[in-house]
């Protein structure tokens, strides 16, 4: 069944505006992409939608699509100042995706959830036109859409994975979902049924899973987060929301693309919801409430570096009471006799 929405272009008047989170009520922000080091998009709760053009020296909030105020925007992708998706996660009418081609000040809503039982949980794309959207389980599979067409049409993948009862993804940041050239996607998920990565090589059409080492068996529990560096190298963070300090089973890498996984031997300091790669670092960053860490050794270990946050893409940050960031420098790494520790 293909679940394209037709709806009409949403007018959104206003320009934007220097973002300062009200003092009572600040959205939560949880959606966040990085275009490249000085333009980034990020989303939340209450229907806030962000960007900075300068490398997060300033923020501004721009229109969101017509009465989006009760909706939480999990995850944002984004092409350019002008071009990017919104998505809304919730459960069946509350989940949806928008398209804006001019910077927010007009939207069109490209899809409603086409299940009443469905729950958005991330977005990512290959390309401008090719994507996925990954949801929550409908009739005891995830719910996996694809486009080829910028988010105008979407239709189920040819084989989408059966869940194991109590099993299904997070919308913690958008990111249980990642892409990468040549086809190559991974989904993370958890609950009270599994902690599993689904990996496909055919741009989602047809799945297969792995089991992971990360903190399972309860809802509150699984993977959060997946990134990849490239088809072979990646990482995975998650734990318990409910027990945000707690350290076992939170992180695990791979580099065998996704086939096996291997804990971390000294883990992120707690449960972790974001997870980004930075290329020119060859270094990972993950993210949760409790802290920020980074890995230099493919997420072997793990050191802290800043507070918490939701989400973290590139150099950029976002988390609870509106708060979005720059992330500071990493640590230069120590040398000795010529040689990286």
């Amino acid at each position: 069944m293909t679940a394209a929405a037709g709806a009409g272009l949403l007018a959104c008047a206003g320009s934007p505006v220097p973002w300062a989170p009200p003092a009572a009520d600040a959205p939560s922000l949880r959606g966040l992409c990085a275009v490249d080091a000085d333009l980034a998009w990020a989303s939340g709760s209450a229907g806030t939608v962000l960007r900075t053009r300068d490398a997060g020296r300033s923020w501004q909030a721009l229109p969101s699509p017509a009465d989006s105020a009760g909706l939480d925007f999990r995850d944002v992708h984004a092409w350019s100042a002008e071009r990017a998706i919104l998505m809304a996660a919730g459960p069946g009418a509350a989940s949806g995706l928008w398209r804006t081609e001019s910077g927010g000040r007009a939207w069109s809503k490209i899809l409603d959830c086409p299940w009443a039982e469905g729950f958005f949980d991330g977005i990512a794309f290959w390309s401008a036109q090719s994507g996925l959207l990954v949801g929550d389980p409908v009739a005891g599979a995830l719910m996996i859409l694809r486009t080829e067409d910028g988010g105008d049409s979407w239709a189920p993948a040819l084989r989408a994975p059966p869940t194991r009862p109590g099993e299904f993804a997070f919308a913690a940041s958008g990111t249980s979902v990642c892409v990468q050239p040549g086809g190559f996607a991974w989904i993370g998920t958890g609950g009270a049924g599994a902690a599993r990565v689904w990996r496909s090589s055919d741009e989602g059409r047809t799945w297969e899973a792995a089991d992971s080492p990360l903190f399972q068996g309860r809802e509150s529990a699984g993977i959060f987060s997946v990134a990849f560096a490239d088809a072979r190298r990646g990482v995975i963070v998650g734990g318990d929301y409910l027990l945000p300090d707690a350290r076992e089973r939170t992180a695990a890498w791979t580099e065998d693309g996704g086939l096996t996984w291997t804990l971390s031997a000294a883990p992120p300091g707690g449960y972790r919801s974001g997870l980004t790669w930075l290329p020119a670092e060859d270094a990972w960053i993950c993210t949760g409430p409790q802290g920020t860490d980074f890995s230099r050794d493919g997420g072997r270990t793990w050191q802290p570096l800043t507070a918490g946050f939701h989400a973290v893409q590139g150099g950029f940050a976002a988390g609870s009471a509106g708060r979005v960031a720059s992330l500071p420098p990493l640590p230069i790494p120590e040398v000795s006799a010529g040689r990286n520790l």
